[in-house]
């Protein structure tokens, strides 16, 4: 189980910062990492779940429009805490990453005291190793020596070799595969026939295993608990000695990053990974939205399963919080049959174990060159994000479902997009921040319906002469007709670009009156 953020802010380090809650709950913000880091462009190297600590240093001269992109990047990236040491780059807190932060449901923090950020960083990996290991005894000289070796820093090497002389036997780290990563450098005893083995479990599941090469004594099973949870905490202070990726996995992190794209270099890469698509046929690309508290390899197997059993043999791999999924298509990809087959996937995933951490599954348009499928997982990618952004918790995606969203955010500079805006919905917004009004939702509601009159007052919820009334508010405040599809198809484009902006629903972005405005 992760701990909350009060369980976090509890931490010696973190009483001695002098910290302020502006925004969220500490109390339902479960932290899987803690990350510190004055880069602007962090939304791409977080993995979600994380509290994030900063300076302010790389947000410092920012505009008011990029503060609220920082926090709805990190936000987008499953980021659930965000603390900014204030008296250094900023004298306050931000107002613009406030509103984000209560906007997004990110938890925001001010440190309002100099506290090295490793400190903080190394106060809450002692509590995950310490609720890891059942809360071990302060005094318990193994455990003691093994997380003495970890702050020190001294590297993996000098761990495995600590635990091999507590031990009185070689030890290696394997992969999930049965790959050496490492193992020690001193001399010790090694035995091919017996051994003890444990899993190595990081915030995102399994990270290798850890091989005693010995006969399992008492002795040495208390050390490899020990050991298994000091490892998982240096590999989780050095990424870079990770165990390697499988095939799969490799594959994936390359189109990611966007290092793999020639035909035959993918088909190459794709075939010795066991998975070759077949020729003519389309590939399908999806990405498997998850749950920031659920730790994304966990619900790898299950994907894999459900798609399987729909599309057959697939390749699955995973990139920040989602899962990602190269799937056989058919000669001919049609949006119904694609929605049809992802509809099924996701009615499978969500009836077996771990279905309620399962958020959207967003589906690229099919393709067919090899050379396309990096640019199709970004499009998967995107669009989950935007599903997150317009708060949508399950459900299947298709590319042409969020085409506007994708539009508007490739190609409009964010000052022409706050001009449309203001320029079609700007009196509306403002009679309803002033007033309390409903005119906003009224208009939305109107657009849903296709203009249909008697549904709008029916998903309102209040009668045709109070909805003629607001109707003809609405054209007054814009001097124009609601009976014009032109009209219709600006003020519907204008108020998806505002809900992208500012992530409100229309149907609730505004308090209500208390005496019902009509």
């Amino acid at each position: 189980m992760l701990p909350t953020l009060r369980e976090v802010l509890a931490l010696p380090s973190f009483k001695a910062a002098a910290v302020e809650a502006l925004a969220g709950s500490p109390d339902t913000a479960v932290i899987r990492w803690v990350h510190s880091s004055e880069v602007y462009e962090m939304g791409g190297l977080l993995a979600g779940g994380e509290l994030l600590l900063t300076t302010g240093l790389g947000l410092q001269g920012r505009s008011a429009e990029q503060l609220t992109a920082y926090l709805d990047q990190v936000a987008d990236a499953g980021c659930v805490a965000l603390a900014i040491e204030v008296g250094r780059s900023f004298l306050t807190a931000p107002p613009e990453l406030i509103e984000a932060s209560r906007r997004r449901g990110v938890a925001f923090l001010t440190l309002h005291a100099v506290v090295p950020f490793e400190r903080m960083v190394e106060d809450f990996h002692d509590l995950i190793v310490r609720r890891r290991l059942g809360s071990p005894r302060a005094g318990d000289p193994v455990w003691q020596e093994l997380l003495d070796l970890v702050v020190a820093g001294q590297g993996m090497t000098a761990l495995l070799n600590g635990i091999a002389r507590l031990a009185g036997c070689g030890v290696d780290l394997v992969d999930a595969e049965g790959r050496v990563v490492e193992r020690n450098a001193t001399a010790a005893e090694r035995s091919e026939s017996e051994r003890t083995i444990l899993d190595v479990r990081g915030p995102t599941g399994s990270l290798g295993r850890l091989v005693l090469s010995g006969r399992a004594t008492a002795r040495r099973s208390a050390v490899a608990k020990c050991a298994a949870v000091a490892v998982a905490l240096e590999m989780g202070r050095h990424p870079d000695l990770s165990p390697r990726q499988s095939l799969a996995q490799s594959v994936i992190t390359d189109l990611v990053g966007g290092v793999l794209t020639s035909h035959g270099d993918l088909s190459e890469r794709l075939s010795t990974a066991g998975w070759t698509p077949l020729d003519g046929q389309h590939v399908l690309v999806v990405a498997v939205d998850v749950d920031h508290r659920t730790p994304v390899r966990e619900l790898a197997a299950p994907v894999r399963e459900a798609v399987e059993a729909v599309l057959g043999r697939c390749l699955i791999g995973v990139t920040a919080n989602h899962i990602v999924v190269l799937a056989q298509g058919w000669l001919h990809a049609s949006p119904a049959r694609v929605r049809a087959a992802f509809i099924e996937v996701d009615a499978l995933l969500r009836r077996g174990p771990g279905g309620s951490a399962i958020r959207t599954l967003g589906v690229a348009a099919p393709v067919q060159q090899l050379s396309d499928i990096s640019t199709a997982l970004g499009q998967a990618r995107e669009i989950v994000q935007i599903a997150r952004r317009f708060g949508t918790r399950t459900g299947v995606i298709l590319a042409r479902d969020v085409g506007i969203q994708r539009l508007l955010a490739a190609g409009v500079p964010a000052t022409m997009l706050n001009a449309f805006i203001a320029e079609q919905l700007g009196p509306v917004i403002a009679y309803d921040t002033q007033h309390s009004a409903d005119l906003v939702r009224t208009l939305d509601a109107f657009i849903a319906n296709r203009g249909s009159k008697a549904q709008t007052a029916v998903l309102l919820g209040i009668r045709r002469q109070s909805l003629y009334g607001r109707l003809a508010r609405l054209e007054k405040l814009l001097g124009a007709p609601l009976d014009d599809p032109m009209q219709l198809v600006c003020l519907g484009l204008a108020l998806t670009a505002w809900r992208m902006k500012t992530g409100l629903d229309p149907q609730a972005a505004f308090a209500r009156s208390s005496n019902g405005q009509p």
